[in-house]
């Protein structure tokens, strides 16, 4: 009786996660201990702006981590930046340039996916040339 009603338990469950949608991400461990956004200038007209980085981990690719860059507008704009990410994990340091775009409202967010390699890592974002403070995650990726 026991077996048969596991075994309809896991029927229903398979059966049910049939048309749902499939993770878009798998959950990261993560500190910013200096926030996620970055304040610049942008790259005409000296116009101030914000741009918001958000982390998590690919969805089944395990040492991947991909990155959200988001510009939430600017003062005086339309203006834009590079964004660096630089990263230093178990598959070694490297940077990647991302470069955002907007007017007076949040534009158009750019993703990128970043190797850093399983396990402690840390990521750090920032507008080039350097304008301001910059965002920094302590990670653990799976």
């Amino acid at each position: 009786m026991l077996a048969g009603v596991v075994a309809a338990i896991g029927v229903a469950v398979s059966v049910g996660g049939v048309g749902a949608a499939p993770a878009q991400a798998d959950w990261l461990p993560q500190w910013a201990p200096f926030g996620t956004t970055v304040f610049t200038f942008g790259d005409a007209n000296f116009c101030a702006g914000s741009i918001a980085v958000g982390v998590e981990a690919a969805h089944g690719m395990p040492g991947h981590v991909t990155a959200h860059i988001t510009p939430l507008g600017y003062l005086s704009g339309p203006c834009g930046n590079h964004i660096v990410l630089g990263w230093l994990g178990s598959a070694g340091g490297g940077s990647r340039d991302v470069y955002v775009h907007t007017g007076a409202t949040a534009g158009e967010t750019q993703t990128v996916d970043l190797w850093l390699g399983m396990g402690l890592a840390k990521l750090f974002a920032n507008s080039w040339p350097l304008q301001g403070p910059w965002a920094e995650w302590y990670l653990i990726v799976p």
